[in-house]
């Protein structure tokens, strides 16, 4: 059952970006996929702003059992606003899926006022963390992080409004355009990278091929990450210009790639290609396996 939680996260973000974005003033993005009693749906929004290139809202339901939504709002370089990002889903309150965090995209000195908001909301939080290393290559120090475990939803809502109005008065608010252009690169390489991890790893995107297919992915894939920088640019160019190369032997560990599986890696979607290698060489040095073949990568997919 969807939780209301879900919905006053949403009033939390649109009253606290009151002036910044307009609530009714968005493109949508949305595909859903029906089988038998169970749907899976995604409805993506995104909003523009003065000083923001793009404010990416999701709300997601995958098999009419877990539902969730998400919010991305990516400055625009020349201001060096810092990244926000929140998630809120999964089965809530027994096994959450909850982070929100403040990333910083220039140098600066330490921000001890968004350190005490963290102090203040983790100390109630005792299940904070997460044992994926991607999540913890984006999130900073300052991170409420939580995977798949209980956690009381008012404690969500509270740090949700706190990390955002933080972000709102101590940096978007007063930011001002003056990151000269020839400045910039830097700025858009860390977009670039927060973008670039979130959609390598993203469960969600593998869920959605399977389910809606692939010209339906690249709708979501340019709601998700285009803008500017746009990481959908970088994909169709990587797409188009690269290769796989060789596998046939992993050089940390020795493990040999058969034909076939080098094979069904190419033929998988870009942005899942380095999960699937990943998870099946570990898997194979767990059962000291020296060979992966296209039907052992089948069954640890199933």
């Amino acid at each position: 059952m969807r939780s209301p939680f879900l919905d006053k996260c949403a009033e939390i973000i649109f009253r606290e970006l009151t002036g910044i974005i307009t609530e009714n003033d968005y493109t949508e993005y949305s595909a859903k996929k029906s089988e038998a009693e169970k749907y899976t749906q995604t409805i993506f929004r995104t909003y523009n702003g003065e000083k923001i290139s793009r404010l990416v809202f999701e709300q997601y339901t995958v098999n009419s059992k877990a539902y969730g939504v998400v919010l991305n709002i990516y400055p625009k370089p020349e201001f060096g606003i810092p990244l926000f990002t929140f998630q809120l889903g999964g089965q809530i309150p027994d096994k959450v899926i909850f982070v929100t965090d403040i990333i910083p995209i220039i140098k600066s000195p330490t921000d001890t006022g968004i350190s005490e908001i963290y102090r203040k909301h983790s100390t109630g939080m005792n299940n904070l963390g997460s044992a994926q290393e991607w999540i913890n290559q984006i999130c900073t120090g300052n991170a409420l992080i939580c995977q798949y475990k209980p956690l009381e939803p008012e404690k969500i809502l509270s740090a949700l409004t706190e990390y955002l109005c933080y972000w709102r008065d101590a940096y978007y608010l007063p930011a001002k355009p003056d990151i000269p252009e020839e400045d910039q690169k830097p700025v858009v390489e860390n977009i670039l990278k927060f973008k670039t991890i979130l959609h390598e790893n993203d469960a969600g995107l593998e869920i959605y091929l399977k389910k809606f297919g692939k010209e339906m992915m690249a709708v979501i894939e340019n709601a998700a990450f285009g803008s500017e920088p746009s990481l959908q640019k970088k994909i169709l160019a990587e797409t188009e210009n690269s290769s796989l190369p060789d596998q046939r032997f992993n050089t940390n560990d020795g493990i040999l790639w058969s034909a076939e599986a080098e094979a069904y890696l190419q033929d998988a979607p870009k942005f899942v290609r380095s999960r699937i290698k990943n998870n099946a060489e570990q898997k194979a040095l767990e059962l000291g396996i020296k060979e992966i073949t296209r039907t052992f990568i089948e069954n640890l997919r199933k």
